[in-house]
């Protein structure tokens, strides 16, 4: 029996996303868009935008308490320190994260494709437009190598940080700089942490934010310049942010020393710079004071010529034309053709709305005439602004890119390439506009506010967005589907009792929730509004609380509501309560115990929330506080928790008497807020909790916690998560970086089933036969996954495929306490006769093709494959080669192709996706003999190897740590881990290298950092080339004195 809670609280909502109206078509059927506060086509939504930001302020009290990002990032340190101890003991119990979407999502048939979420910047490689890096506003840095087919993030190893700005150098492009903070989030600076600096295009990174009186004061790094005249002097321009409780200030701060230290040299809050060409003339842009000049690179400056009012104030520089500048305050677009000594208001219409909010300016590279001024969407001038027009299509399913813009990047290398950064993600043209690229790949940046997970099948979560409505993991893959249009989506449930019944909430509407029911499992285009018939209207939350348990919906205001989950109508079971923020009811024998907690501390409590039972407050001696969720005990209503969403004080107190008594507990947690709260309800002793700075886990009931959050960007912040037994999973929601998934191991005792199964094929018929195992207990459920998109629940089934092939079958096994394990095996069909299935690296011999005509082969290709390639070679005629994933290529519409005068082509995938390529040969010239191969290297399975040894570090010594790794054949991979818990009270006395069994050395650190204490991290390393087995050493050398330390423990992964 599947056990499933549905508890629903208040969450974390967005910082500042504008709202997407609503989308017009799904694959298969009608989308209805939400009414009021929907769509772009009904004006500006600077209210929603506001209540977002007001929501995330009030959930963790930003505005009332001092320095939270320091909080946060002491919180940090700590985990950085913490996590590489807990790697190996993660790895070895499988209980290791996954991602598991949205990357992105789908948006029905709109032109514009898939969308991510909101980015703050882009900054592509000065001389290769295929690399680019983008900053999101929640969801780190990424980067691609392949124009966009691709995405990686860069920056998970520090902390999943708000990226305001990114800066590479142009004359030494590996060198990228990253200023954190969302510069249109009030309390932004709160997921922030100063300037970062790579040396290596990404790979690993430093902190470039001084100390002491030389530290660098900015909470919210607006914009970042290299001076490229002497690259010793960098620029940070930004602001404080939160209502003087920050702790920042604002100002433009300059380093002489690569920002080794720092420098205030202008007060107002910046928020663009630029430099002019081949001079050591800065430009800075101060919103309500106007642009500041500087021609000595930035250590003196000369006041605005022309005071430019407004919140914000972007600004741009001709590089064709140093002299022609453009600044854009959101009402008006300035320009100055002197270098600033005079400006001309040229335009008051270039904003199409919420220009405090989406304000992006960029001019062309070649024109100086030609501007760009960007708001909800592009407009362009090239009569040196003074007239504007629109460049995309309006809201729409004709829409081409997102609306709601944000950056705008034309390329230097090409004047008609031009990048979009929007609420959405990314796009770009390659003409001047007439048509837009989608770049979203898998971009997973969704920020959410909630998630909900099907109690059956723990592949099936729904999600409530910011700015990009609700969308789901219906299929199993993690490019998600719209459900409804919105606007923004918020919470999602799936009743309990009948998995069909599948709630989503959107915008309040008036005094009362926008609560939306789909009746056939949550797919796209079902889902109509649910009667607010018996609701007390007023004071429903801006993401209204909701919960499912034992058939019926709850919904909280100031009171509690409850409805039958397919009913038509509302009942009011309390008094006025107070803001509610959660409600926890769980159906336990024949009742629904419900706990319900507010944001100023309080609880109450009925033994039944289903039934006439009234509810008690059980505050009891809780200290107060928003409480940010409750869990209940499985079959113990009287065991319960709390969790409270503050700073400072204890984060979780539980009771064993229905809160007639609570006792605070929790240690070990780290003081941020904590959002999310479950008990595993195959081991009750086990608790997991979700907070600013990612997933902890107790196995003592509460009293200790550790960090659980191997695999995920360190730092990671959680808003929602939901526990399963059967698979035995847990599924967090988080803000920035979507979904996640992790398998649980520790149930109570139970040992997990072994999978395994033998297979025979006679032609096309496959014979599979169950060999699973089960120590201490048996096997109930069986689930066949054949590798051409069919299953079966059989014990020993039969399978006749439709062609020859290699096909991985997974068998998945359940045991009777819930616990799965899988296992996969490729089974090859050879029925005979001429396939057009490729196996890996055996070539197809002897092909004939007739001029113009076409053949059409497959290769299936595993998860973690890589150097993927296809070639023909031939001495007869003129054959071409067209590749594609997913589906069949044509010679317009492929991934790759190669049309060379001669039969000898060939295709490579940069980056090979797990699942089917199609391959089109077609002859241009009549072709015989001709051999065509598809080939790739298979995925060697990764281990972890630790040593938690310490290793004390003395003054002015050298040390050494040895991981001994045997019995592995072959040389180390180009992508190896490295992960580092280095205790140490000042890190700028440190150089660290890895030392490989053959003696070659690997620099990790040298003496940066100044006064910081420790080095934790991971760092991917290329140790191709090297021996995997032998002694594997890290020497750490202490070059100073006074300070001490040890090495706690490191690991090596490949």
């Amino acid at each position: 029996m599947k056990t499933f809670l549905s508890t629903r609280h208040g969450g974390v909502a967005a910082l500042v996303l504008c709202v997407v109206g609503g989308v017009a078509m799904a694959q298969t059927r009608s989308l209805p868009v939400q009414g009021d506060h929907g769509g772009k086509a009904k004006g500006d939504e600077t209210y929603q935008i506001q209540q977002r930001k007001r929501w995330f302020i009030e959930q963790r009290g930003l505005d009332r308490v001092r320095d939270t990002s320091v909080l946060r990032e002491n919180a940090l340190r700590q985990l950085r320190v913490q996590r590489p101890r807990l790697v190996a003991s993660a790895a070895a119990a499988g209980e290791v994260w996954t991602p598991v979407g949205p990357s992105s999502m789908k948006m029905g048939q709109w032109a514009m494709g898939r969308v991510a979420g909101r980015l703050t910047s882009i900054a592509p490689h000065p001389t290769d437009d295929n690399t680019v890096y983008v900053g999101a506003a929640a969801g780190g840095l990424w980067k691609t190598s392949n124009a966009g087919a691709s995405w990686t993030p860069v920056l998970d190893s520090i902390g999943n940080y708000s990226v305001g700005s990114i800066h590479v150098e142009a004359n030494a492009p590996q060198n990228v700089w990253v200023g954190t903070g969302d510069r249109i989030g009030d309390c932004a600076g709160y997921l922030s942490h100063g300037v970062h600096l790579s040396s290596n295009s990404g790979t690993t990174w430093v902190a470039r934010n001084g100390s002491g009186t030389g530290a660098l004061g900015l909470k919210l790094v607006n914009s970042l310049l290299v001076l490229p005249s002497n690259s010793n002097v960098v620029m940070a321009g930004g602001g404080s942010g939160c209502g003087g409780v920050s702790g920042g200030t604002s100002g433009l701060y300059r380093s002489t020393n690569r920002g080794v230290s720092w420098t205030r040299v202008l007060t107002p809050t910046i928020e663009d710079m630029v430099v002019a060409r081949g001079t050591s003339t800065v430009y800075a842009a101060a919103p309500g004071h106007g642009v500041y000049k500087s021609i000595d690179g930035g250590a003196t400056w000369t006041n605005p010529t022309v005071a430019m009012p407004g919140s914000r104030l972007r600004l741009a520089i001709s590089n064709r034309d140093p002299n022609t500048l453009y600044t854009f305050n959101g009402t008006t677009v300035y320009r100055s053709r002197d270098a600033g000594l005079s400006w001309t208001a040229t335009s008051n219409s270039a904003c199409s709305g919420q220009c405090w909010y989406n304000l992006a300016l960029a001019v062309h590279p070649t024109s100086p005439a030609t501007v760009i001024a960007a708001s909800i969407r592009p407009a362009r001038s090239t009569n040196w602004g003074s007239t504007f027009s629109i460049m995309t299509n309006s809201w729409g399913g004709s829409q081409q890119v997102h609306q709601d813009t944000h950056v705008v990047v034309y390329s230097n290398n090409n004047p008609n390439r031009i990048w979009i950064g929007s609420d959405g993600g990314i796009w770009r043209t390659d003409n001047g506009g007439t048509s837009w690229a989608n770049m979203n790949s898998n971009l997973s940046i969704t920020q959410f506010y909630d998630i909900a997970v099907h109690p059956n099948n723990a592949d099936i979560v729904f999600g409530g967005a910011q700015d990009n409505s609700s969308s789901a993991r219906l299929d199993g893959t993690d490019v998600w589907d719209l459900t409804y249009a919105s606007g923004d989506g918020f919470m999602n449930l799936v009743d309990e009792v009948n998995p069909n019944i599948v709630f989503q909430t959107s915008y309040p509407q008036g005094d009362y929730p926008n609560i939306l029911r789909s009746t056939q499992g949550g797919a796209p285009g079902t889902f109509s509004g649910v009667s607010n018939s018996g609701l007390v209207p007023g004071n429903f939350a801006w993401k209204t609380i909701l919960a499912t348990a034992g058939g019926y919906a709850f919904v909280g205001s100031n009171y509690v509501h409850r409805m039958n989950s397919a009913g038509s109508g509302w009942t009011s079971l309390t008094g006025n309560l107070g803001t509610i923020t959660v409600i926890t009811p769980r159906k336990i024998g024949s009742v629904v115990p419900t706990y319900v907690g507010t944001s100023s501390g309080a609880v109450h409590y009925s033994a039944n929330g289903a039934g006439t039972t009234a509810f008690s407050n059980v505050t009891g001696n809780l200290p107060g506080g928003r409480i940010g969720d409750i869990a209940m005990d499985p079959t113990n209503a009287q065991r319960v928790f709390v969790v409270r969403s503050v700073f400072g004080g204890a984060k979780l107190y539980r009771s064993t008497t229905a809160g007639t008594t609570w006792t605070a507990a929790g240690a070990g947690l780290p003081d941020v807020p904590v959002n999310a709260i479950r008990i595993d309800p195959l081991n009750t002793q086990r608790i997991f909790v979700g907070t600013d700075v990612g997933v902890y886990v107790s196995d003592n009931g509460g009293s200790n916690f550790v960090a659980f959050s191997t695999g995920m960007p360190v730092g990671i912040l959680i808003t929602d998560l939901e526990i399963d037994n059967a698979p035995h999973v847990l599924v967090a929601g988080t803000y920035g970086r979507g979904a996640w998934k992790v398998p649980l191991g520790g149930n109570g005792g139970n040992q997990p089933p072994v999978s395994n199964y033998t297979a025979s094929s006679t032609g096309l018929t496959a014979t599979f036969r169950d060999a699973s195992t089960d120590s201490d207990g048996t096997i109930v459920r069986r689930n066949w996954n054949f590798g051409d998109g069919t299953s079966s629940p059989a014990i020993h089934p039969s399978h006749i495929y439709a062609a020859d092939g290699s096909y991985v079958v997974t068998l998945t096994v359940t045991d009777n306490q819930g616990a799965a394990a899988s296992r996969s095996y490729t089974v090859t069909i050879a029925g005979g006769g001429s396939s057009s299935v490729l196996t890996n690296g055996v070539p197809k011999y002897n092909l004939a093709i007739p001029t113009n005509e076409e053949r059409r082969f497959t290769l299936v290709v595993p998860s973690g494959a890589s150097g993927l390639k296809f070639t023909t070679a031939g001495i007869k005629g003129d054959a071409d080669l067209y590749v594609k994933f997913g589906s069949q290529p044509s010679t317009t519409v492929y991934d790759c192709k190669s049309d060379g005068a001669t039969s000898n082509e060939a295709c490579s995938i940069t980056t090979a996706q797990p699942g089917t390529y199609h391959v089109l040969v077609r002859a241009y010239a009549e072709v015989s003999g001709l051999k065509l191969t598809g080939s790739y290297l298979a995925a060697r399975s990764t281990r972890t190897y630790t040593n938690a040894n310490d290793v004390a570090i003395a003054d002015n010594a050298t040390v050494e740590s040895t991981i001994a790794v045997a019995g592995r054949s072959g040389n180390a991979p180009a992508t190896a881990t490295l992960a580092l818990g280095i205790v140490h009270t000042y890190r700028g006395d440190l150089k660290v290298e890895l030392v490989a069994p053959d003696g070659t050395l690997y620099p990790i650190h040298d003496r940066t950092g100044g006064s910081a204490d420790n080095i934790a991290g991971s760092y991917t390393l290329n140790l191709s080339g090297r021996p995997l087995s032998g002694n594997w050493k890290l020497r750490v050398r202490d070059n100073s004195g006074n300070d001490t330390g040890r090495i706690d423990s490191w690991s090596l992964a490949f």
